[in-house]
């Protein structure tokens, strides 16, 4: 290594050099080139190289004027000289100085194999975290203390009741008036654009009659899921008002393009279904929340939510007896490619939905085009009526509406 550059005391927190390890910055070092320059002296960038200002001070020129001066004592010594993102296009020397040279195809590389070890190792700890959490997520279940939602009980007797064939909207009416918030609720969205007319609705009575039976069992059920969505800690708090936001819009978005674009289906069905299918999340959530030493990071959150949902929801749909249609829409619901080559169901719903709001939020991936998949063929999402408005700006008002109405 050059005596310069042994004697210079900020070498080790040169940006980036400083992220590589102690032995890679060393060899980048011993492969390094220090030149002692007058003042006056011109350096121009190389593609192949990287440097910095080791002593002295130095201007930087754009097109013969100067735009940046700094010294070898100031931050902004502690970068490189040339910007790639920026134009200067030579440095000028204002005294006796010293610039270091580094071989940026070798920093380069050493950085990707630091970069491709740094992955490894949090892929690593990732995987142990989420193993250790599903075991005690299985063992906590196996033990009964696995805290999994409990609906109003309302709710759950009027899923129950509207499955038998004999039930009459006299039994449902009042199972609903046991519940003052859920009634007050029925009741506001009974007299919302999305299902009003010119009379006010002011009973339960009068609701469910405008409602009808298999409307007010699933507005029921998907009222009440709001109720599930709470935590202590910040963080997690955060996780849940994120994944309560996302299924408010997933399900309001399945309900319009069922109501509009998949007849032979239920919207009211679509709808529960947009609301319930990050429902397996929520028993990880509150275990996380209750043991906050169980993961480390978001990201850690992340990866296990998704990895542990799909075992979690058919512990979860099996405690409240639901169909096992709703367990394959959990299951499939992030399979972007998939093509039953059949008509639409309540996954290729829920699908299109999720995508549509990952693409209004800028958390879709750019390698997806949601035009080309075969869901959007199937349900022929982005056609155009004979006047050339598009379905989805027609619907987004339709959508809009409901997303208020899942939020009374």
């Amino acid at each position: 290594m050059d005596e310069l550059l042994k004697s210079f005391s900020r070498r080790d927190k040169l940006i980036p050099l400083c992220e590589l390890n102690r032995n890679d910055l060393d060899y980048v070092f011993e492969n390094a080139s220090v030149w002692p320059l007058k003042p006056h002296t011109l350096v121009s960038p190389e593609k192949d190289s990287i440097f910095y200002l080791l002593e002295g001070s130095i201007s930087l020129l754009s097109g013969g004027f100067v735009v940046e001066s700094f010294t070898h004592t100031e931050p902004r010594g502690l970068m490189p000289l040339f910007d790639e993102l920026k134009e200067e296009d030579s440095a000028l020397l204002t005294s006796h100085g010293a610039i270091l040279e580094i071989d940026r195809a070798l920093f380069e590389g050493l950085y990707s194999q630091r970069q491709a070890t740094d992955r490894e190792l949090d892929e690593d700890r990732l995987i142990r975290e989420e193993q250790q959490l599903y075991e005690q997520l299985l063992q906590a279940f196996k033990d009964d203390q696995l805290h999994l939602p409990v609906l109003p009980e309302a709710a759950l007797k009027i899923r129950q009741l509207i499955n038998q064939a004999d039930v009459g909207s006299g039994e449902i009416i009042q199972i609903v008036q046991t519940d003052p918030v859920l009634s007050a609720r029925l009741i506001k969205v009974a007299n919302s654009p999305l299902y009003g007319t010119w009379r006010e609705i002011k009973t339960v009575r009068d609701a469910v009659r405008r409602l009808g039976l298999e409307t007010t069992r699933n507005l029921s059920f998907g009222l009440s899921v709001g109720e599930l969505f709470h935590a202590r800690s910040s963080l997690i708090k955060q996780q849940i008002k994120q994944m309560y936001e996302e299924s408010i819009q997933v399900s309001a978005m399945a309900y319009v393009i069922t109501r509009n674009l998949a007849t032979h289906l239920n919207p009211e069905q679509a709808l529960l279904a947009g609301l319930l299918h990050n429902l397996g999340m929520i028993p990880i959530l509150k275990y996380i929340d209750e043991n906050p030493g169980v993961v480390t990071s978001v990201e850690s959150i992340n990866k296990s939510m998704n990895n542990l949902r799909g075992p979690i929801s058919r512990l979860l749909f099996d405690r409240w007896n639901f169909d096992a249609d709703f367990l394959s829409i959990v299951e499939l619901s992030n399979q972007w490619h998939r093509d039953t080559g059949e008509q639409a169901d309540y996954v290729d719903i829920v699908i299109v939905a999720k995508l549509l709001f990952m693409e209004k939020s800028g958390q879709l991936d750019e390698s997806i085009v949601i035009h080309q998949l075969p869901v959007a063929g199937k349900l022929d999402l982005y056609r155009t009526d004979d006047n050339g408005f598009d379905f989805l700006d027609q619907a987004e008002q339709e959508i809009t509406d409901m997303q208020r109405t899942l939020r009374i």
